[in-house]
């Protein structure tokens, strides 16, 4: 066969362009001896044809344009009219005919498979799976053409165009190929992945499998068998029966039909032994065939025969999965994963882990002491039986040397003394005569409970004390901590980093870490724990006198201007513009986020705009997804922010004045119903507390926000090394440079001197980056060893609870009031933010600063990892949703879509119903 528009099914001319994704694929297993149903290739010049006959291509790429529906994209419209277009025309009689004459060498009208095979399809990371048609059991040369001019309209389906669209794939390139094969009417058929898609464990293989056709598996309309097989041994690991309660079967002489499987075949296997070894041997010769790449196999069994319908490379395919034993190093009693992990959520880059964590976090300058650890990537901080690393002698003499600091200092005193007075004056006699006893007890020597929170039954345990130290730590923070980061930003971003030698550009890498690393480590850093013993004052204070009530802190700490809800402002303001102007709000809406930037920067009319985004960023775009500078900034890579804009832009109705009217109506209301709970000296003890709170409380934002001030400056210095490294051939590509430590750096640039690569080192960086991959999807304990969860001063700084999974009720800790029930949006990464739904409930791993502007449209968030003074609860309280965190595994056991009940009075998520 070799008509003009006819190919043989394992035909060599198998160009992409020419037979598409699932024609090339058969052709390639066709040649290499597999059973292969026999037919033949329509070709995408026979498409192409058709379309430059009736004059389609520039109606056709006209019609193919968004179009809003209550401010969603859709493209249903464009699908009809495209559609509709196509099938006005007939087939020419030059195509027809040789349609008909190759149908005919098939046999006496014999029933067929007509598949669409498009030439964007089963590749690597763009599969199109079900975005395009096959129809079944198709007889007669009519039906045969209907069913070909059926296949080109579907390249058309409002699936395929929107998937084209977010790929950035160009509509007016895209052509369709038919594959016509002889009908295997399958008395079994499903699925097989050469690999596990879902853990990407690359020694198991998964089948699905269930009567009749396959269609039924691939387009999840039953819930077929499911075996888990040792690729090494061959043997069934695991075996799921599923219901197969319908299959699909030819429907006589024209189509398929949905027909109900026999009551009494629907718990039996679907594969006998030996069949599913067949498979399992075939699926082996196909990914060889496919030079080890893992595939996803198409299958159907006739009489005991397998017949192969399609392999394509399985998308998405996660990375290996690793085994790990959670233990700490010798030596170190326990590791427990703190707050600071909603800064750094994934395992940490070689540079970073050196420079930063390794070096730079010190809680004692003076001593060669790393505060936390990264076993297995991921950040813990190293933890003693009585709390935080250091012996309780060594806290005490530095609260004796915090004290005798202080006492230095009467201003800072006098302004302490004068807020307590304002207090004081309001006691009755009494209550003074209390109040002063409590005051001099605290402020004595006698110190053991202003050491470790849990061993004390006093919720008022250092609260007077600390206040005569927080003011000075504050102004510290204010006219020191911060001024030096400040300054050394400034600094190296006025470096001409083109011109920069090596070694400078390692010197200011070097520099800016460490900047970044004494502000955390420094009064950054006390700052934020100020924050945290205050609200944790008020907290403890709640839970010992109204432990019958769903207090807490939460409640009452809501309602101040953060950084966070400035951004929300400033934000909402360009989402205004862009909502009066009917093109660019189409625009904004109609283009995914990731391109939206460059769609902004090709027009002419949306420079203020641009100038408005650029001034947002450069005030808030500081801050990314991690502390960790291997990973972008918002300045960089705005996606996210972008995604959050255009859900402003959606809602007409959205008004950042509402997160403060809801936040204020929360704690208005938890006010009047503690006012009428507490009297004398409790009703005292618990103003102070939140006057207290309400002082500091706000420092731990505050403080949080320069975090990471310095990556705007520092990753395009890393830049520059790493290109000129690609440049010589040492790296691969230039983040190589994170990945390595300072003595490779430095070998590399001794090496680049004498003109000389070492290739060696970029082959090291991809394996160091792979492996954070592989790390980035395990889910580590809150503690390690995990019987350390029941030491008291190691309770009390873990951040997830041990939630059973299999109960539908997972607790967490309450942190901001309130319940609502809705779908979950289950987020995991930044990359997945557009899968977030306005109105939902945010459900996600933790909630780093960039996490927070999708709270703007959430009605709830959910956490496996958080406490009551993290980022993710603090902003919450202010956006007025109701927040539970710390559950441990909320985004294990909650579903993309599943209606849960958060309760952020009682800490509890009840799950409802699946997606």
């Amino acid at each position: 066969m070799a008509d003009g528009f006819i190919l043989p099914m394992d035909t060599t001319d198998d160009a992409l362009e020419l037979i598409g994704g699932k024609g090339r694929s058969l052709a390639k297993m066709s040649n290499a001896g597999l059973n292969v149903p026999s037919g033949f290739h329509h070709t995408a010049d026979a498409y192409r044809a058709f379309v430059a006959e009736n004059n389609l291509q520039d109606q056709i790429v006209a019609l193919a344009k968004p179009a809003l529906d209550n401010g969603w994209v859709t493209f249903e419209p464009a699908s009809a009219a495209i559609q509709k277009l196509i099938t006005a025309y007939e087939i020419s009689e030059a195509i027809a005919s040789q349609l008909r004459q190759a149908y005919a060498r098939l046999g006496s009208e014999p029933a067929v498979a007509v598949r669409s095979s498009a030439n964007a399809e089963d590749l690597p990371g763009l599969s199109f799976a079900g975005q395009q048609e096959t129809y079944l059991n198709v007889k007669g040369g009519e039906a045969l053409l209907k069913a070909v001019r059926n296949c080109w309209a579907s390249l058309w389906t409002a699936q395929a165009i929107s998937y084209r669209h977010e790929n950035d794939i160009e509509q007016g390139s895209v052509a369709m190929a038919v594959v016509v094969q002889i009908m295997v009417p399958a008395d079994v058929a499903g699925i097989l992945f050469t690999a596990n898609p879902a853990t990407g464990e690359r020694t198991e293989m998964i089948v699905n499998a269930s009567f009749g056709l396959g269609e039924a598996v691939v387009g999840g309309q039953v819930t077929p068998d499911t075996f888990v097989v040792d690729r090494e041994s061959k043997n069934v690991k695991e075996t799921m029966i599923g219901p197969k309660e319908q299959m699909i079967v030819s429907d006589g002489e024209q189509g398929t039909k949905l027909t109900d499987v026999k009551v009494t075949d629907r718990d039996q296997s679907s594969l006998s032994d030996a069949l599913l070894n067949d498979l399992v041997e075939l699926a082996l010769k196909v990914e060889k065939n496919y030079d080890g790449l893992p595939q996803d196999i198409e299958w159907a069994i006739v009489d005991g025969k397998i017949s192969l319908l399609q392999s394509r490379p399985i998308t998405n395919l996660p990375p290996p999965p690793l085994e790990v034993e959670w233990n700490p190093p010798e030596e170190i009693p326990a590791l427990v994963r703190r707050q600071i992990v909603e800064n750094i959520p994934d395992p940490t880059c070689e540079l970073f882990d050196e420079l930063y964590i390794r070096y730079s976090l010190r809680w004692d300058r003076t001593k060669e002491v790393s505060m936390y650890s990264t076993l297995h990537g991921f950040a813990f901080q190293i933890m003693g039986g009585g709390g935080i690393t250091g012996t309780k002698e060594e806290w005490r003499a530095g609260i004796r040397a915090a004290r005798e600091k202080v006492a230095a200092s009467p201003e800072g005193m006098a302004q302490e003394k004068h807020d307590l007075d304002l207090f004081v004056s309001e006691l009755s006699d009494d209550d003074r005569a209390e109040f002063q006893k409590m005051a001099d007890e605290l402020n004595s020597d006698n110190l053991p409970n202003a050491v470790t929170v849990p061993e004390s039954n006093d919720p008022t345990y250092t609260a007077f004390h600390k206040t005569f130290t927080n003011d000075n730590q504050h102004r510290d923070w204010r006219e020191r901590a911060m001024p030096e980061l400040e300054a050394a930003t400034a600094k190296w971003s006025a470096l001409d980093i083109a011109g920069a030698s090596d070694a400078t550009l390692m010197e200011g890498i070097r520099e800016l870490t460490e900047a970044e690393g004494w502000y955390w480590s420094g009064n950054g850093g006390h700052t934020f724990g100020v924050a945290k013993s205050v609200d944790d004052q008020l907290q403890c204070f709640l839970r010992e006198n109204l432990p019958d009530h769903n207090f807490t802190s939460g409640q009452f700490l809501s309602g101040f201007k953060s950084r966070i809800m400035q951004a929300n402002d400033a934000l909402f303001e360009i989402a205004k513009v862009l909502r009066a102007d009917e093109e660019l709000n189409l625009l904004i809406l109609a283009t995914p986020a990731h391109r939206l930037r460059g769609e902004l920067e090709a027009r002419s009319d949306t420079k203020q705009i641009l100038k408005d985004i650029d001034t947002y960023l450069q005030k808030y775009g500081h801050q990314g997804y991690s502390l960790d500078f291997c990973e972008p900034t918002q300045q960089e890579d705005p996606s996210a922010l972008f995604v959050t804009l255009k859900n402003m832009v959606r809602r007409e109705d959205y008004d950042p004045k509402q997160h403060e009217q809801e936040a204020h109506r929360k704690k208005e209301k938890a006010l009047k119903e503690i006012s009428e709970l507490l009297v004398g000296l409790q009703c005292w003890q618990f103003r102070y507390r939140l006057w207290f709170a309400n002082k500091y409380y706000p420092m731990r934002e505050e403080s949080c926000f320069v975090l990471g001030m310095a990556w705007p400056a520092l990753r395009p210095m890393a830049a520059e090394l790493g290109r000129r490294m690609v440049e010589l051939g040492t790296f691969k590509q230039p983040d190589d440079v994170y990945h390595m430590y300072t003595a490779e750096l430095e070998e590399a640039m001794k090496s680049r001197a004498d003109n000389k690569a070492k290739p060696e080192l970029g082959e090291l960086a991809q394996e160091r980056r792979e492996l954070r991959e592989r790390r980035k999807r395990l889910h580590p304990p809150g503690t390690c060893p995990p019987e350390a969860s029941e030491m008291p001063g190691i309770a009390f700084k873990e951040t997830q609870i041990k939630n059973d999974d299999s109960s539908d009720t997972l607790m967490g800790i309450p942190v901001s009031p309130g319940s609502i029930t809705a779908e979950a949006s289950v987020i995991m990464n930044p990359s997945e933010f557009s899968n977030m739904v306005p109105g939902s409930i945010l459900v996600c791993p933790m909630t780093s600063p960039a996490w927070t502007q999708l709270f703007a449209h959430a009605q709830g968030l959910v956490t496996d990892i958080g406490g009551i003074l993290g980022h993710g609860s603090i902003v919450a309280r202010e956006y007025g949703i109701a927040a539970v965190v710390g559950t441990g595994n909320g985004t294990q056991r909650i579903k993309h879509g599943q209606l849960i009940e958060v309760d952020g009075d009682s800490g509890t998520v009840k799950l409802l119903e699946e997606e």
